[in-house]
């Protein structure tokens, strides 16, 4: 069911592939609507939630004031300066004074383009 209507279906499965005119419809794209069950931020797999981290661009001040001050930091490293701050449970590197990453070691992110990365053998 697409937006609750039943889809006219061609022979190869598909809905139709012309409009309520009879024309061909050359925008439309073709997909699987999957329906997920909503649940809890976890990574398949995963036995505890993935810990909540701050968003991409979030300042030092901003994170000290929402997520308390770090278990450690190490100094900045290399040009533009990469400072790693570590929190139970996570890492979060800054580029100048904003988060460039959060990482949780424990949940890793699927890769995205796998397709597209390259064998170092």
């Amino acid at each position: 069911m697409i937006n609750g209507a039943a889809a006219a279906q061609s022979n190869n499965g598909y809905a139709n592939d012309t409009m309520a005119d009879g024309s061909a419809d050359p925008t439309q794209t073709r997909g699987t609507v999957l329906d997920m069950p909503a649940g809890e931020n976890t990574v398949q797999g995963a036995a505890t939630p993935r810990p909540s981290t701050p968003p991409r661009g979030m300042t030092k001040a901003r994170v000290r004031q929402q997520y308390g001050e770090p278990q450690s930091k190490s100094q900045p490293v290399g040009n533009p300066p990469i400072t790693r701050w570590d929190y139970p449970g996570y890492r979060l590197y800054f580029e100048y004074d904003h988060v460039l990453h959060a990482v949780v070691p424990e949940h890793f992110e699927p890769v995205a383009h796998g397709d597209e990365l390259q064998s170092a053998n």
